[in-house]
């Protein structure tokens, strides 16, 4: 029986940097979303449902946590 291959690749730094800069947009448009919302509605249920999914995956991907409180939720490297 042959051996499946396994994953190994990792993420070069400009990925992740392309990644980031495309979620941060979707991120906070989603949000512009659910702001109209009322709250225990369903869509807004799903939205922020989205959101949150949205935040473990960049989490795993920068591997820190979100820095709600920092420019560009403290995901990006600080440029001078």
């Amino acid at each position: 029986m042959p051996r499946r291959p396994t994953r190994s690749e990792k993420l070069t730094e400009s990925e992740i940097e392309a990644i980031v800069l495309a979620a941060i947009p979707f991120r906070k448009a989603v949000q512009q979303c659910v702001i109209g919302l009322k709250p225990f509605n369903e869509t807004y249920s799903l939205l922020h449902d989205h959101v949150n999914r949205l935040d473990a995956v960049l989490e795993k991907i920068i591997g820190e946590t979100i820095d709600h409180r920092g420019k560009n939720l403290g995901l990006l490297p600080r440029w001078p």
